[in-house]
């Protein structure tokens, strides 16, 4: 029996059978609902108020949410037609998405797709060439590729246009595919997109491969995230679920993207008008190896479980119309290759935006984002892991926390027992984002407010009051639901930092290095770019080094796509990176354990390691001092 779940603000309907939950409805029906957990009843995001028949299980809401009507949709069950309403801070809104990011150049515009001008020397008996191998010799490729269909019309475009043409030509693998042929010497439209797929968020830039110009940009939450906020979580919806819905949204955002990209050009270019969907002749996609699995629609399970073998981690090159891309049918899908389950081709972008992989130079190079991925190296070596920080940096496991969207708490500064916060879009505080919780936990530690294993003291400040999650410390009144932090919050981001400082510990310590040792530290990814690396130190997140050793490489995995895209010589690279990065896991290592428990401080057991934390908090003054 199937039911009818509309769904508002947006008065959006979706048909449900008798059984599932409000969030399959709202994953049917393209509803963006906050679901951290991806529908297992633990983060209490998902709120809704639902009106018709149901049956819910209260899951992590209280007393006081229950009076008030709130249910979690994914404990909610559809029994009859129902309406839901997705109350404020359940909505996804408008995000805070890095688009741009800074490193190095393509050194040469030799991209992915090319179009090459002919002016062919007409056959004669003395020169009896046939038609494609005229083509390819004046190409210089005697192994040119031409699909059959315009293989079929190559005679009659040569002779109708006295042996002048324009061919548009692919070359993802080094050898040339004719995409398009055209009548005359012409300027074939030869846009490229280049892609960042996140697992919080998704970045496109148009580029036009003729002159190597960038056109528009354009970003989008990865509708996946209905289905959970990491890529655990996506890959246990795939196991229970199937992973097509998870294809299909990815897919659909990237849609979404390549149709706002196609509407910007057009506002820039109105001389040129139409959309430019099938203009869009090659793509190159950056990603971690389960955003890329999703795309492609390849078994995620075996990552998930030891010893964590992908299905590719150097992908095929695929055509739009192969991955439902609205791109011209036969424009090649160049992935950039990663390199084992949880370091993918984002890290190799990372690396060649970088260019750390060049210099002799002893460099770290740490990804923030839902997951920990550290890089360490130079041009002889490089060796890379990932940590498993868990969500708190994107809002999750911690309950007021929200990801990177318009009112969000996003800085955080105490003085003199005063709070000052700033929110995204300055609009009404409607939760904490990473940044705003390196600050605040940073804040609290320096004014004293937090002891070093990050408790709260109970008699430190009238901001600190007891709640059904315990002690917790309110950051801002709020409305019905103040916005506070617990210590079982804190805890959650104390372990995430943890996580990633240790990562970046075992990898020195395999190779004899110390954190001083370090000529460079970049620090890549959205949320990376918004970090205040003094906050970032004080809480033990980062190395504690001179801020002129820190470079922020803003979102460097669109960045190493958009080289890929533009570069033979970048896509070697990129090649080369895979090949000679060492990937080491962290899962079964006595030293990572070692030096994750010693990280679980504020800043560390070891405050050796953070001389210039300990100076400050030398002089801090006491609460109520």
């Amino acid at each position: 029996m199937g039911h009818t779940v509309t769904f508002f603000p947006g008065s959006i309907t979706a048909e449900v059978r008798d059984g599932e939950t409000v969030l399959d409805a709202a994953i049917a029906a393209g509803v963006p609902v906050n679901s951290v957990c991806g529908g297992k009843g633990t983060c209490g995001k998902c709120l809704v108020i639902v009106d018709g028949p149901s049956e819910s299980a209260p899951g992590v809401l209280s007393a006081d949410e229950l009076a008030l009507g709130y249910r979690l949709a994914c404990q909610t069950v559809v029994r009859g037609d129902m309406t839901v309403f997705i109350p404020e801070e359940a909505q996804v809104s408008e995000h805070q998405i890095l688009a741009s990011y800074r490193g190095r150049e393509a050194p040469n515009l030799t991209p992915l797709t090319e179009v090459r001008k002919l002016d062919l020397a007409a056959p004669s008996l003395e020169d009896n060439l046939a038609d494609l191998e005229r083509v390819a010799c004046a190409l210089g490729d005697p192994q040119l590729i031409i699909p059959l269909p315009l293989l079929r019309s190559l005679p009659a475009i040569l002779r109708e246009s006295g042996w002048k043409l324009s061919i548009m030509l692919s070359r993802p693998d080094g050898v040339e595919r004719v995409l398009t042929i055209e009548k005359g010497s012409k300027d074939i439209p030869n846009y490229g997109m280049a892609v960042d797929i996140g697992t919080t968020t998704v970045v496109a830039e148009l580029v036009d491969l003729n002159t190597g110009r960038t056109v528009a940009q354009a970003s989008d939450y990865n509708h996946q995230l209905v289905c959970g906020e990491d890529v655990l979580s996506r890959i246990s919806y795939a196991e229970e679920k199937g992973g097509k819905r998870l294809t299909e949204l990815v897919v659909d955002t990237v849609n979404g993207l390549i149709a706002q990209l196609c509407a910007e050009r057009d506002r820039k270019r109105r001389f040129h008008p139409g959309t430019c969907d099938e203009d869009i002749a090659s793509i190159v996609v950056s990603g971690n190896t389960t955003m890329i699995h999703t795309l492609l629609g390849l078994d995620l399970r075996n990552i998930r479980y030891e010893p964590y073998i992908p299905v590719a981690n150097v992908p095929p090159v695929l055509t739009a119309s192969e991955l439902g891309l609205r791109a011209q049918p036969d424009a090649p899908v160049l992935c950039v290759p990663g390199r084992a389950a949880y370091v993918g081709g984002d890290i190799t972008s990372d690396i060649l935006l970088s260019g750390m992989h060049l210099r002799d130079e002893l460099a770290l190079l740490i990804d923030v984002g839902t997951n920990g991925e550290v890089v360490l190296g130079n041009k002889d070596w490089i060796i890379g892991c990932s940590t498993s920080a868990g969500p708190a940096f994107e809002g999750g496991e911690v309950a007021c926390g929200m990801r990177a969207m318009t009112g969000a708490i996003d800085k955080v500064s105490i003085s003199e027992r005063e709070i000052s916060v700033s929110t995204i879009g300055n609009a009404k505080p409607r939760g904490i984002c990473g940044s705003g919780l390196i600050d605040l936990i940073a804040q609290m530690f320096s004014a004293g407010y937090l002891d070093k294993k990050g408790r709260i003291d109970t008699a430190s400040s009238e901001r600190v009051r007891s709640s059904g999650r315990g002690m917790e410390f309110v950051v801002h009144p709020g409305g019905s639901r103040a916005i506070a932090v617990s210590d079982d919050d804190i805890a959650s981001v104390i372990r995430t930092k943890a996580a990633i400082y240790a990562g970046c510990a075992v990898l020195l310590q395999t190779v004899d290095k110390r954190f001083t040792d370090l000529d460079r530290v970049y620090i890549a990814g959205g949320f990376g770019s918004y970090i205040d690396i003094e906050n970032a130190q004080t809480i033990g997140l980062l190395p504690d080094l001179p801020r002129e050793r820190f470079e922020l490489l803003g979102n460097a995995s669109l960045g190493g796509a958009k080289l890929c895209l533009m570069s033979e010589a970048m896509r070697r690279e990129a090649r080369d990176i895979y090949s000679m990065m060492t990937y080491l896991d962290l899962s079964s290592s006595p030293a990572f354990f070692d030096q994750y428990s010693s990280a679980l401080f504020l800043p560390h057991t070891d405050m050796e390691q953070f001389p210039t934390v300990r100076g400050r908090l030398a002089g801090r003054k006491a609460p109520g001092a």
